[in-house]
């Protein structure tokens, strides 16, 4: 069991799912339906029995997606079997010897950010697709990398959420979106296929073919062109072969690692179901959804404990509504201003940023920290987030209670990454 606090900052995260009442009544048809597909894939999974000595995955947190490379291409790494995640801090030493669902959770909402964000990938934040890297691609890293989505995916619930709509049709089999040379991210190639589309005449595009002739060599794309329709074509072409035929050998490998778990056939299957995990931006969450998460443990009523934990609940509720608002921020080193997200918020107290599909297998609670330490309260928030258990202060007036919150979230060594 990991439990973390402001002033001694030892992490941990994670656990998987089946949903609360007050999460599954608010879910779509749909999502009940993502829901039930999830936990059939899941079910191939021992969630139960610790998985061998290779699903040991030792993890610096600057290096999140290395580490995972090397754990899962071990020969004896066993995706169906649970993954025992230990944090490695900089002197050599783990965070926590037991991983009881805080540590995975944790690992997989930064490993899925941290591959997305790698050079495997390329685009803006909202509309990722897949780049490519020889050197990779040689060593069969795509393959990899397909296996940690659907790891990802099956055990924890954490999908992509922002891959581009091509990249999901050349996964799923559905029609892809018209040639686009927004797609085209080398600034100088989209630069030349555009000048060369803008082409009025024929002598304009003859002259920016001539300036492209390098790329569209390289491209298979040069060609004699005598009209503004085979500009077109040769426009085309170049896309196509640069969105499409350079990539098919590292999509193959990435559908062959998706193969892992049933996660590429549940996607060619259910393509419009899936879709969600894999395109349209990450998951909203709100203030209500992430109140109703947490069930309070509140002390006997008629009590002083009862009396103070009623105020702090009233002060946590405002509070997160302030949070929704982007009004919670605090004054840093440097005279700076930051300010806590419910995304924050939630990965404090459970290692996620978003509550899974098939929701978590723990049930969300607050508690409160009566107990003091030479004699003075304890001011900031502490969470373990193995339980998913957010303690808050008790005693304190709203303005400092909001204070604490903000600045013990932020002061947490997981601020910043949700």
């Amino acid at each position: 069991m990991d439990t973390f606090n402001t002033t001694f900052p030892s992490d941990s995260m994670h656990s998987l799912a089946s949903t609360s009442t007050s999460t599954s009544t608010a879910v779509s048809d749909t999502r009940h339906d993502l829901r039930g597909l999830l936990l059939d894939l899941q079910s191939a999974v021992d969630l139960v029995e610790p998985g061998p000595t290779a699903n040991c995955v030792n993890v610096v947190r600057s290096r999140v997606l290395e580490c995972a490379l090397r754990t899962f291409s071990r020969r004896a790494f066993n995706p169906q079997q649970q993954l025992d995640v230990v944090f490695v801090d900089s002197c050599g030493s783990g965070e926590g010897s037991v991983d009881t669902g805080g540590p995975t959770r944790e690992f997989l909402r930064l490993l899925m950010q941290e591959l997305l964000d790698s050079k495997y990938f390329v685009g803006p934040q909202n509309s990722k697709s897949l780049a490519l890297d020889s050197l990779g691609l040689s060593r069969g890293t795509y393959k990899v990398l397909g296996m940690i989505m659907s790891v990802c995916l099956v055990h924890g619930g954490v999908g992509p959420c922002v891959l581009a709509r091509r990249l999901y049709s050349q996964l799923s089999g559905i029609p892809a979106p018209p040639l686009n040379i927004r797609e085209v991210y080398d600034p100088e190639l989209h630069d030349q296929l555009d000048k060369i589309q803008r082409a009025e005449t024929i002598a304009e595009t003859h002259t920016a073919m001539l300036e492209a002739s390098n790329s569209l060599h390289m491209l298979g794309a040069l060609c004699k062109v005598s009209n503004l329709d085979e500009r077109q074509d040769l426009v085309n072409a170049a896309l196509t072969f640069y969105l499409e035929g350079r990539m098919e050998m590292p999509l193959k490998q990435l559908k062959e690692g998706l193969e892992t778990l049933g996660v590429l056939n549940a996607i060619m299957e259910h393509s419009s179901i899936m879709e969600e995990l894999f395109c349209g931006g990450p998951p909203t969450l709100s203030a209500a959804s992430l109140l109703d998460l947490f069930a309070v443990n509140y002390s006997q009523r008629g009590t002083n404990r009862r009396a103070l934990e009623e105020v702090a609940v009233a002060h946590w509720r405002d509070w997160i509504i302030e949070v929704e608002d982007g009004d919670a921020e605090v004054e840093v080193d440097g005279g700076d201003t930051m300010k806590v997200t419910l995304q924050n918020v939630l990965v404090f107290a459970s290692g996620a940023s978003a509550i899974p599909v098939f929701g978590f297998k723990e049930s969300p609670n607050i508690t409160f920290l009566h107990e003091t330490i030479n004699g003075n309260r304890r001011m900031f928030p502490e969470a373990n987030t193995c339980t998913i258990t957010l303690k808050l202060p008790v005693g304190h007036e709203y303005k400092e209670f909001c204070q604490f919150m903000t600045s013990g979230i932020i002061q947490s060594p997981t601020f910043g990454v949700a």
